[in-house]
């Protein structure tokens, strides 16, 4: 810079500052610079942004605002601008470069997240709707706080509430996620309060979710007929049944078979989780008796825990998911970190971020119903269902003890 009369030297010098984090500095060189090309005006403007809000180690309700009267222009969205298909050719076209704007985005979701505020740092990169990928109940409950905040600023009111998107009604999709959390913790009562908040959930928001479906040989979009399980909705007596072989790509009549229901009336064909939870709440009352009624009702219990677990052929239940296709939500390997993300919640789908299964409670039960049976063949087969909910415990373990093998070892 001491040798060229050009002012992009300069702004590298302050650049450089940037980099080197000495804010105030890199500011002072901005400054000081006198030119006229638009080029590099626009460039001191958009590093005079950086060194501001990058500077600032806490972002409150004030400099809020301060970024709404300042800076709007980067945090509101604007139309993508369309390229002319003729300007790139295909195979050097690697997509649009990140912008300022988005880079501005991720320090503020850096700054929320370091502060504590995760449901702002998550809506500040993700939609509502993807909370269903990964529904984590801290995240989840920070994200409510967020959504009931009254006197929002003006900032989070167009900034980061935008993103509050269509997941039909709101309260019912939070009621929906908290009540599957219940099931999965055997609170019956709970979950059936939080279910009673949730008959106005309109379906898991897979607007553009496609399947692939045999019968067509097509990726079909999902659609919500009434008759399928919508993430609230048509659950089948079945879950109260116990797997005859396991093949999650099967059918549900055929992996799965019914117990004998006719002492329990309230078990119907089909339930709703309202249904489902209250059936469970009867029959953990039922279950404190000694008789072999007590022992049936205890079974049953078991075997809903079991079936909706990562190893249960209705594992997606209390999930936030469609169906039972395999993915990151049933991989054991990532169950155990409590939050894997270190920085912000940026590209949250990729990750695993659900509380892991409790086994002991389906054994639990299991072992209450052995010991109300005095059928021998209903013993063996509830150890057989302990055992298998024993196994989900082992591969958890397995998950956090992994070795180092040298497979080669003749040993």
């Amino acid at each position: 810079k001491e040798k060229s009369t050009d002012e992009y030297w300069q702004i590298a010098d302050a650049y450089l500052k940037f980099l080197k984090k000495d804010y105030e500095e890199s500011s002072d060189i901005l400054a000081d610079i006198k030119t006229n090309n638009p080029e590099y005006l626009e460039e001191i403007k958009r590093m005079k942004v950086l060194n501001d809000i990058v500077s600032q180690p806490k972002i409150d309700a004030d400099y809020e605002d301060h970024l709404m009267k300042d800076y709007a222009e980067y945090f509101v969205e604007k139309e993508p601008v369309k390229k002319d298909s003729t300007e790139v050719n295909e195979y050097d076209y690697y997509g649009e470069a990140p912008s300022t704007a988005d880079f501005l985005k991720d320090v503020l979701a850096n700054r929320y997240f370091l502060q504590g505020e995760d449901g702002k740092s998550f809506l500040m990169n993700n939609k509502l709707s993807d909370l269903q990928y990964n529904p984590n109940s801290s995240l989840v409950k920070s994200v409510e706080e967020f959504y009931r905040k009254p006197n929002k600023t003006q900032f989070e009111q167009q900034i980061i509430a935008k993103n509050l998107d269509n997941v039909g009604d709101i309260d019912a999709f939070f009621a929906d996620i908290y009540g599957d959390r219940a099931m999965r913790l055997a609170d019956f009562n709970k979950a059936k309060a939080y279910y009673q908040k949730a008959l106005k959930f309109s379906g898991i928001p897979r607007e553009n979710y496609e399947r692939y479906n045999p019968e067509t040989g097509n990726y079909e979009k999902l659609v919500y007929d009434g008759s399928n399980y919508d993430g609230y909705n048509n659950i089948p007596n079945l879950v109260f049944g116990h797997n005859v072989w396991e093949s999650f790509q099967s059918s549900d009549a055929e992996s799965m078979k019914a117990e004998d229901y006719s002492a329990f009336p309230f078990i119907k064909t089909k339930m709703n989780k309202l249904e489902l939870a209250d059936a469970l709440v009867q029959l953990k009352k039922i279950g404190t008796g000694r008789d072999a009624k007590a022992a049936k009702a205890n079974q049953l219990i078991g075997n809903v825990l079991y079936n909706t677990s990562i190893l249960g052929y209705y594992r997606q239940l209390f999930v936030m998911d469609v169906d039972n296709t395999n993915g990151g939500k049933y991989d054991f390997w990532a169950t155990e970190r409590q939050n894997p993300y270190q920085y912000y919640y940026k590209n949250f789908t990729y990750e695993t971020f659900i509380e892991p299964d409790n086994f002991d409670l389906a054994i639990n039960y299991y072992k209450k119903a052995f010991d109300q049976t005095a059928d021998r063949e209903q013993k063996a087969r509830i150890l057989f269902q302990m055992a298998s909910a024993e196994q989900g415990k082992y591969y958890q373990y397995e998950a956090n003890a992994q070795k180092d093998f040298d497979y080669s070892d003749p040993k």
